[in-house]
């Protein structure tokens, strides 16, 4: 069934260039391409064996490249297919080659410092990463993927010369900006809020402020609510602590938040 789409859309792709006005030939290809790639990974994540259909999906990028030797982001896509297939040395060349032909993508330096740090480079997948995000600093996604790596690997980038106080400094400021720049994004506002448990120097008020926006625009006030009284008794105001407590209503949180009452109370 696989194969049978793969064919019938490499046979489609003339078509698809000249009926869909708003691409050109090259995005019209290289989407058809992406459309069976995503039908080929999701089949064989399964268990289906589609050797065959994904070496052919290997010739079409190999195609493509021909028709489109300057191309970055058909280089790019093909970088991603090869990294999905475990190809990690071929991924990488596709990729910079892919970087020699448009090094102010923001995507291509994505993928490539995603690619590093997993391969265990940090320092050099990193950088890729702050490429990435100061080359497009309004997408909230690689400013929050920058802020997040940055976090997690914080004391693998920790020198002399910048102390983990900093590297985190650089997180916070990151995942900072997503939120600013995607102030509606749950996921975002708790990831950031979530990160001041455990830096080396507490910034209380600042995850004050951040749970607060968590609590204003998710569904998860209760949780939201219980964190604000933990950081508010972390800040030994207990009357802060209590009056967050009181908005927490969900039996799940009971237990927890008969501890935390006490403990403010005790204040």
């Amino acid at each position: 069934m696989i194969r049978c789409a793969l064919f019938c859309l490499l046979g489609a792709m003339a078509a698809q260039a000249g009926e869909a006005n708003a691409l050109s030939g090259e995005q019209a290809d290289l989407q058809a391409a992406m459309v069976v790639e995503a039908a080929l990974m999701t089949r064989t994540a399964g268990g289906g064996d589609e050797r065959e259909a994904l070496a052919r999906l290997d010739q079409v990028f190999a195609g493509l490249e021909a028709k489109y030797p300057r191309s970055a982001v058909i280089r790019d896509e093909h970088g991603s297919f090869l990294w999905w297939e475990q190809r990690e040395g071929e991924a990488f060349a596709k990729w910079h080659e892919a970087e020699q032909r448009d090094g102010g993508n923001p995507n291509i330096c994505q993928h490539l410092g995603s690619a590093l740090l997993e391969s265990g480079q940090i320092v050099e997948g990193i950088g890729y990463l702050e490429r990435a995000a100061s080359l497009a600093p309004s997408d909230a996604t690689l400013q929050y993927t920058l802020g997040t790596d940055l976090y997690l690997f914080r004391h693998q980038m920790t020198t002399a010369r910048e102390p983990e106080a900093a590297v985190v400094d650089r997180a916070l400021a990151a995942l900072r900006r997503a939120v600013e720049i995607d102030p509606t994004n749950a996921s975002y506002a708790e990831g950031y809020a979530q990160t001041f448990y455990s830096i080396p120097i507490p910034r209380w008020p600042e995850a004050i402020q951040a749970w607060q926006h968590l609590y204003d625009i998710s569904g998860k006030k209760d949780f939201a609510a219980i964190n604000l009284a933990r950081v508010s008794l972390l800040m030994h105001d207990g009357a802060a602590a209590r009056g967050y407590l009181e908005k927490v209503h969900s039996p799940a949180f009971e237990a927890l938040k008969t501890k935390l009452m006490a403990h403010a109370t005790s204040m």
